[in-house]
């Protein structure tokens, strides 16, 4: 990773099963007013990043099937025992390559939280709430969601990720990524743990796939970040109503290759949007941007504050008003992953 240490000490709070909590200042380039720091490090392909009520940290370390919480500067394992899978298999060499596990992760409430299962094939995937600590099995799951056509590009939905809750708890909205040609939207109905396929960009006419992230959107809409293929830049974001489950809006987000991961900036209608800037060979350096999105769709506004991140997947803020982010780090697979903490974001 290209990083300058601003600070020469930095304190170590805790170890836990190889992983550390850190304070560690880093320099990402970021503009006068804004600062960044390790907030922990040794993960491996940490995929996801959540606050509970209480403010506890809670990070998806997806490669090696766990959910980690960060606790008076202390990491703890909370559920253990996640399935993984490779993303990918090299045709030609047979290397396997990209870890996932438990993509996404939310706070219901003081004591459930809900994960994505999404180390399992497409199609089988669900979403497990679980009351407190312990391993996979002693949460309480939903279906999955199998083919919905009989186009064979639509292979069930996979890679579930980008959680978000309802205002009154009652639904959780889902990216998923399925087979990359064919997508949804989909949401958790949480009273009956039932799962099912909300929006399709397909069948709207929009071209762009790969749903990543989710976030509320006023009253009735609920936005949806779609990072489209692999370095194109084509990523866009959409306004869904809930209402008529259509699209009302959508807007480009020119200069961003791969955005994974976006929050809305507290008070302001305002975006925090991480860029992976993805390839499946190495971890290429990533961008996080502030994006203004205009009154009807178009052409977003982005301002890229820093392009020095390492392979940036989620973001969200936490009660101390940082935005917290979920990097890959200098290698994926490895335990290279990093939460990088943000400061200035308004």
């Amino acid at each position: 990773m290209r990083r300058t240490m601003l600070c020469s000490l930095f304190v170590a709070a805790s170890t836990w099963c190889g992983v550390a909590a850190y304070a560690e200042v880093v320099d990402l380039g970021l503009p006068e007013g804004y600062s960044a720091e390790v907030a922990a490090k040794g993960l491996t392909n940490p995929s996801g990043v959540s606050f509970s009520p209480s403010g506890t940290l809670t990070i998806c370390d997806s490669g090696d099937g766990r959910i980690l919480t960060l606790e008076a500067g202390e990491l703890k394992e909370f559920v253990t025992g996640f399935p993984t899978e490779y993303w990918k298999v090299d045709a030609e060499s047979g290397t396997k390559r990209f870890k996932l596990g438990p993509l996404s992760a939310i706070w219901l409430d003081a004591e459930t939280l809900a994960v994505t299962n999404a180390g399992l094939g497409d199609g089988e995937e669900t979403v497990v709430f679980f009351k407190g600590p312990g391993k996979v099995e002693s949460g309480e799951a939903t279906n999955s969601v199998p083919p919905t056509s009989d186009d064979m590009a639509d292979k069930g939905e996979g890679n579930l990720t980008g959680l978000t809750a309802s205002a009154d708890g009652k639904t959780i909205y889902v990216a998923g990524q399925g087979a990359d040609a064919k997508t949804w939207v989909l949401k958790v109905d949480v009273a009956d743990k039932k799962l099912s396929p909300l929006f399709s960009a397909d069948d709207n006419d929009i071209a762009i796939n790969s749903p990543m992230a989710t976030a509320l959107w006023g009253d009735d809409a609920i936005l949806t970040l779609y990072s489209g293929a692999g370095g194109k830049d084509d990523g866009l974001i959409v306004e869904w109503n809930l209402e008529s489950g259509k699209p009302t809006k959508q807007w480009t987000v020119p200069g961003l290759l791969d955005p994974m991961g976006f929050a809305v900036i507290p008070g302001s209608k305002k975006l925090a949007v991480v860029d992976n800037n993805w390839a499946l060979t190495e971890v290429k350096p990533g961008k996080l941007a502030i994006v203004t999105l205009p009154e009807e769709s178009g052409v977003a506004e982005v301002e890229v504050l820093t392009d020095k991140l390492m392979g940036p997947v989620a973001c969200t803020f936490g009660p101390d008003g940082k935005l917290y982010i979920g990097q890959l780090g200098k290698e994926f697979d490895k335990n290279e992953g990093e939460v990088i903490a943000v400061s200035g974001l308004k």
